[in-house]
């Protein structure tokens, strides 16, 4: 009778053993469930995020306030290493948006797109869940990833500038009063204060040769009479080998802020060493016939031909502040042009067209901003 009473007992133990058991196993794959899936889920998160992010700075980068600026940006998103999913997946359809703010409003298409400096890229993919159907009614997951990026006005740039300086009276940014296309002294022409009828008002008589046509009477005046014959806009060394370097490689390690006075630091250089490596610098870009900024910008150029300068304002003989920054065209005339080298008589100038604000790392002009520079960081 014990015996059997036993028996029933270890017949009621096994069988609860075996219910708990069941119970475990249940919440282990859900348990196994959660772990792979989610984890899985942080991982295409993180991948994702990973192109969002990368995508809306190279789509910020090529923002310069036209529209031909914002295909540029849909195009480099285009261009984007899209993968998700262990590199094996695209990412379909990115949603690409622009704005003057973060705040928004944020559009697809703006025109005009005049102020335009900002990038969003949003993404949504269905990631397959493997375990956690079994415990929910789910088969996939949602994953929204967003990255945004601007250009981000900055009031100092450390390193990259050419040796080289434009001249304004206008401090008020992002243009300086400078015209797009119009082409302005970045070493202005040798000067002689004797000259008859040399005088502040009557500029143009104390230059051997004459200036570019872009800067206006009164940055002529400011040079004339700030500046006098030893200094010409010129701000790097005279070696060879260093104006090689500063010309070619903007390899100036100075910090130009803004607010900073350059007239410490002008000088007048070697322009018949630096003609030639304007020259050089030129020839490395693949558009060497487009003389127009516009249509510079809209055929293909890898940007040799485009350097960031300084502007300043010669406000006394011993003042030269800078007001901010823009970006310059060298001028061609042709894939072997030797257009800086024809004037290396020392009379002349080296004469650029402004293309607009510079953006750092770009290609093309930016949309600006107070000090006419900015960077491309992500906000977002």
């Amino acid at each position: 009778m014990f015996r059997s009473i036993s028996t029933r007992r270890r017949e009621k133990e096994r069988g609860f053993v075996l219910l708990t058991m069941s119970a475990s196993a249940i919440a282990l794959v859900a348990v196994l469930g959660l772990s792979v899936d989610v984890g899985r889920t942080f991982i295409a998160k993180n991948e994702t995020q990973a192109y969002c992010d990368s995508a809306a700075l190279a789509a910020a980068l090529k923002l310069d306030g036209t529209t031909a600026g914002i295909a540029n940006a849909q195009a480099a998103v285009a261009d984007s290493a899209n993968t998700w999913n262990f590199k094996t997946t695209a990412v379909a359809n990115p949603t690409v948006t622009f704005a003057t703010s973060a705040a928004g409003p944020w559009l697809a298409n703006p025109n005009p797109a005049t102020n335009y400096g900002y990038a969003r890229v949003a993404s949504s993919v269905n990631l397959p869940l493997y375990f956690l159907p079994i415990i929910v009614a789910r088969t996939t997951q949602n994953v929204i990833s967003s990255g945004t990026a601007a250009q981000v006005s900055i009031t100092s740039i450390p390193r990259g500038l050419a040796p080289y300086t434009l001249v304004s009276t206008n401090p008020s940014g992002p243009n300086f009063g400078l015209t797009v296309g119009s082409s302005y002294n970045i070493q202005w022409p040798n000067y002689n204060g004797t000259r008859a009828g040399c005088r502040p008002n009557n500029p143009d008589r104390c230059f051997v040769s004459p200036p570019c046509d872009g800067d206006s009477v009164a940055s002529r005046s400011a040079v004339v009479s700030n500046w006098g014959a030893s200094i010409s806009g010129y701000w790097g060394g005279n070696s060879n080998n260093t104006i090689r370097e500063e010309v070619l490689n903007l390899i100036q390690l100075m910090s130009i802020d803004v607010g900073a006075n350059m007239f410490p630091v002008l000088t007048s250089g070697n322009k018949a060493v630096q003609a030639v490596y304007l020259d050089e610098r030129a020839a490395q870009d693949n558009n060497s016939t487009d003389n127009l900024v516009g249509p510079y910008l809209a055929a293909s150029h890898n940007g040799r031909r485009l350097m960031p300068v300084p502007v300043v304002n010669p406000t006394s003989t011993v003042n030269s502040p800078v007001i901010g920054y823009a970006q310059v065209l060298l001028i061609t005339n042709g894939a072997s042009s030797n257009y800086y080298r024809r004037i290396t008589n020392g009379n002349d100038p080296f004469c650029a067209l402004y293309a607009g604000p510079y953006v750092v790392g770009g290609t093309n002009p930016g949309v600006g901003g107070p000090t006419g520079a900015s960077a491309v960081k992500l906000i977002q």
